[in-house]
């Protein structure tokens, strides 16, 4: 009887620990069944060194009618998933591990239709906008999970401006578009519900009326070591998610769609972590030259300073560098570091029982070594 028993808390802990690994995924349509499904997986939060929409982690076919069981080899943690499908309107749903959603209630799909052009700006008494002059070949993304989320369709407007998206789910939360246009600065906007289901405002306009201000382009070159592949690189605008440009066979590049008024950094995405490069500000007259290097790591772990306790969960950056957390040992690994002088610098929070955060630092300066790694060096934290 003791064996049955510790047999069946085994299998019952076993079911529960599986659960925790898993999520599934379903899908109903009121009135008609539901039709083959195309999924496509993608990371649910926007990072500054990552392309937008971001690489996707995977893509699933789901036959009509079928549930989706998945688990870390396809979600690390939680994902954003697009789905599409004949007769439905194109949309997002967030998933995550361990957790159960409802059903995705699958839509009709609706149209948006709306135009795209530069204001017109006269004087009477102050400069003031006298309407806008149409910009035809303008890209017209509809963005599900935001200006940061993934392309739901896309359209390109006519010679009068005006562009029409087909197939998407106008009645989500969470819809923006994203336009571009050459010699413009990329524009994101928010858009409301416009499907069947939307109440629109009295006197309501057919659609968007998109205004894109002058932009600036930015030219380069990216010095490459022999051995890296320049095709697998894009160069990135820091915080404007959708300004990036591909790398030419000489090392050349053009970045347009950047706004007058923003001097951001430049990053390469694709790079291995071990190389390096400067993060110049794009911006100015010149073109800016971004060299790759080989480059430092820096491995240690997070301790509270009167246990010695490891913090796992914690923060970890050099300077403006992407941040890594620590493992349940408290471990770091940074990757791509500067040679020289660097200050490391950890974030973490704890909750009381009151449910009041509480965010605890710790910094530590190092010196790096371009090619080698710093081993050892724990960050001490106070956490009372």
């Amino acid at each position: 009887m003791l064996a049955l028993a510790a047999l069946a808390a085994a299998v019952a802990y076993g079911v529960r620990w599986w659960g925790t690994q898993h999520a599934t995924l379903a899908f109903v349509r009121a009135e008609a069944p539901v039709p083959d499904l195309e999924l496509t997986f993608f990371p649910d939060q926007f990072a500054f060194a990552q392309p937008s929409p971001p690489p996707a982690y995977g893509e699933r076919q789901l036959a009509a009618g079928e549930r989706l069981t998945f688990g870390r080899e396809l979600v690390p943690a939680r994902a954003l998933v697009r789905y599409r499908g004949a007769g439905i309107g194109a949309g997002f749903t967030h998933v995550e591990l361990g957790q159960t959603p409802p059903p995705v209630v699958l839509r009709e799909p609706s149209t948006l239709r709306g135009r795209v052009g530069e204001p017109i700006a006269i004087w009477s008494a102050g400069w003031r906008c006298a309407g806008l002059r149409p910009i035809a070949g303008a890209e017209v993304w509809l963005m599900g999970g935001g200006e940061h989320g993934v392309d739901l369709a896309r359209a390109t407007t006519d010679a009068e401006g005006r562009f029409t998206i087909e197939g998407v789910d106008g009645d989500l939360d969470g819809l923006g578009l994203r336009v571009r246009a050459g010699g413009f600065a990329l524009l994101h906007e928010s858009l409301a519900r416009f499907g069947p289901g939307a109440q629109p405002e009295p006197r309501a306009p057919p659609g968007p009326v998109l205004a894109l201000a002058r932009g600036i382009t930015q030219r380069g070159t990216v010095v490459l070591p022999a051995g890296v592949d320049a095709s697998s690189l894009r160069v990135l605008a820091r915080g404007l998610p959708g300004v990036e440009a591909p790398i030419a066979a000489d090392g050349s590049f053009v970045l347009d769609h950047l706004p007058r008024s923003l001097q951001p950094r430049l990053l390469l995405h694709g790079l291995a972590p071990t190389w390096c490069c400067p993060q110049p500000h794009a911006g100015g007259s010149e073109p800016v030259r971004i060299e790759v290097v080989a480059g430092a790591a820096v491995r240690g772990r997070v301790l509270e300073v009167a246990t010695n306790r490891a913090i796992g969960g914690a923060l970890v950056w050099a300077g403006d560098g992407e941040a890594v957390r620590t493992d349940a040992a408290g471990g770091f690994e940074l990757q791509g570091l500067p040679a020289g002088e660097l200050e490391l610098n950890v974030q973490h929070q704890t909750e009381d029982r009151r449910r009041r955060r509480t965010t605890w630092t710790g910094h530590r300066r190092v010196t790096t070594v371009a090619g080698q790694s710093l081993d050892h060096q724990d960050i001490i934290i106070s956490i009372r």
